[in-house]
């Protein structure tokens, strides 16, 4: 046997290692931009406002509704349910606001995705119609159960109707 014959299949398994090593080192950065969807969450809020003092009020209730991936059918949360518990806390004297929750996402097949979000004290001014803020993965149920990642979103809200509910959308990370 030559030299060069027994490194051969030595210099073959080695690279082989190193593939594997690379491809195992890469794999979540790629599983994590996966989970980056871009789209829109059409939703309708509803709960209750409480007045702590004049000018300042706190809500606390739910956004619920359906989100649309830009991609459209088969792509990651099309038409899945969203629902969000959550609190907005509205300063008019301040001119300060800040909301945040969690919500759950439920896809066609039944598992779901959670995640926490916010809209940061300087996000959004109160009485405005638009925030913007961050959420995060948290976990979730069979094909999310390794869900993670950061995302960006801008609240939306379009109509402010007199029983107290609201209705608008968010756009994810465009």
């Amino acid at each position: 046997m030559n030299r060069k014959a027994s490194i051969r299949p030595a210099c073959r398994h080695l690279c082989a290692a190193l593939y594997v090593a690379v491809a195992i080192c890469l794999a979540p950065a790629v599983q994590a931009q996966n989970w980056k969807v871009t789209g829109e969450f059409g939703w309708f809020g509803v709960g209750k406002a409480y007045e702590i003092e004049k000018g300042h009020f706190y809500w606390v209730g739910e956004f619920s509704g359906t989100f649309f991936n830009d991609k459209g059918a088969g792509s990651l949360f099309h038409l899945a349910g969203v629902k969000c518990p959550a609190h907005n806390d509205l300063n008019f004297n301040t001119n300060k606001a800040a909301s945040a929750g969690y919500c759950i996402i439920t896809d066609l097949e039944g598992d779901q995705a959670y995640l926490s979000w916010r809209i940061p004290t300087g996000g959004a001014a109160p009485g405005s119609t638009d925030g913007k803020g961050t959420f995060e993965y948290t976990g979730g149920t069979g094909k999310y159960k390794d869900i993670r990642g950061s995302n960006n979103f801008t609240g939306i809200t379009q109509v402010n109707w007199a029983d107290g509910s609201a209705s608008g959308y968010a756009i994810w990370n465009r």
